[in-house]
This record gives structure tokens, sequence and C-alpha cells, in this order.
């Protein structure tokens, strides 16, 4: 009895460390391919913006001014944007902020005025996005959002980079912030995709407790026999 008892004790020990070695294991490699994915993802947000920026002159900016969304100078830039988010489909929407030294944003051009109106911000609105610290960054470079955030527009990851005050004869100024938004649906989706990782991890830890077991059970049949 004495021996069964000790045999039982040396099987769930064994099985909490299995349990233990496996798990730690698991949370490691899915945390790493998280942050792997995040940095990848971030990364390409970062370069893409970064392109669209270059692509707009700060002195175009110059006679935005709120209600003048049927200007000339406005609808070229809408139209711009529009053809530059129209070539990823992953891009919901693309717009571009007066940032102050105060660290307040608010909304020059919007490039889904055209096409939804109700659904778009209009020149002079000051942005809610919880990135204000990380819009205020972007004066300086490109940078994304820290984490999915949720207005009244919806929930999205954004990325912005600094749209020089001329990109012909750049006095190295930023006049603007050009901006980029994702779906956090679609943002989250893509960087989890380590779930493969906790199912491989939760087998292994039942293929291992299972062989404990086993192996114990046909020990004692053995001695028994």
């Amino acid at each position: 009895m004495t021996c069964s008892c000790k045999k039982s004790t040396h099987q769930y020990l064994a099985a909490i460390l299995v349990i233990i070695i496996i798990g730690a294991l698991t949370l490691y490699a899915y945390n790493s391919e998280q942050d792997a994915l995040k940095s990848l993802t971030d990364r390409g947000m970062k370069a893409t913006v970064g392109v669209m920026a270059t692509q707009v002159h700060g002195a175009e900016l110059a006679n935005i001014t709120p209600g003048n969304e049927n200007a000339p100078e406005y609808l070229a830039l809408v139209e711009r944007l529009n053809t530059m988010r129209s070539m990823d489909d992953h891009i919901l929407n693309a717009y571009i902020l007066k940032v102050y030294p105060n660290k307040t944003a608010i909304f020059l051009v919007d490039d889904l005025m055209v096409q939804d109106p109700q659904g778009s911000t209009r020149t002079g609105e000051v942005s809610t996005a919880p990135d204000q610290d990380v819009i205020f960054l972007a004066l300086s470079g490109p940078t994304v959002s820290k984490q999915p955030y949720t207005t009244k527009y919806g929930s999205f990851m954004s990325a912005y980079a600094p749209i020089d005050d001329s990109v012909d004869d750049s006095t190295g100024n930023t006049a603007a912030v050009l901006a980029i938004d994702v779906s956090a649906r679609d943002y989250s989706m893509v960087t989890s995709q380590g779930t493969i990782i906790l199912v491989t991890g939760l087998i292994s830890i039942i293929l291992a407790l299972g062989a404990i077991f086993w192996f114990g059970r046909k020990d004692d049949e053995t001695k028994s026999g």
C-alpha cells in the first residue's frame, strides 16, 4: 500500500512538472510570435504611411480652412488620398491632421468626405483618438498606435507620418501629419496568428500526461503479474 501511494504521488508530481514546463514553453513561444507579428505589421503600416506622406506638399494645405470642403484644393487632395488608399485594401481611411504644440490635432482633409459626407470628419474637427502623444511624435517621423482604439467612427489601428512643408525645397519643417486607419479587428486577426502554438501546447500536455499515467499503470500491471 505504501509503495502504491508513493508511486501515485510521483506520477502526480511528474504530471504537474510536465504541465508547468510545457505551459511555460508554450506561453513563451506564443508571446514571442505575437510580438514578432505585431512588430512586422507595425513596420509595414509605418512604411506605407511614410510613402503616402511624401506625395502631399505642405504648401497645398495653406488654404484648407473649415467650411471649404468643396474647394478645388480640398477635392484634389481627397482624390489623391483616395487613389493611394485604393492601392491597399486594408486601409479604411486616409486623412490629414494639423498638430499643435499642446498636442491637439484637428482634421484638415478626410478622404471619405466625397463618398461618405455623413461618416467623415469636417475640416477643423478635433481628433478624439487617444493617440495624441503618438500623433505628436509623428511630427518627427512615422509612428503607429500603441494598441487598437475606438472612437464614434469605429475601432481602428492607425499609423502617422509627417508631411514636409515643401517636398521640392524642404526646410525640414513639418506642415501636418498624414494618417491611415485599418480595422482593429483585421489588425488583431493578423497579429494573433499564434493560436496554433497554444493548441499544440495543449495537445502536448494531454499526450504527456496520458503517457505518464499509461506507463505507470503498465508498470503496476507488470509487477502484479
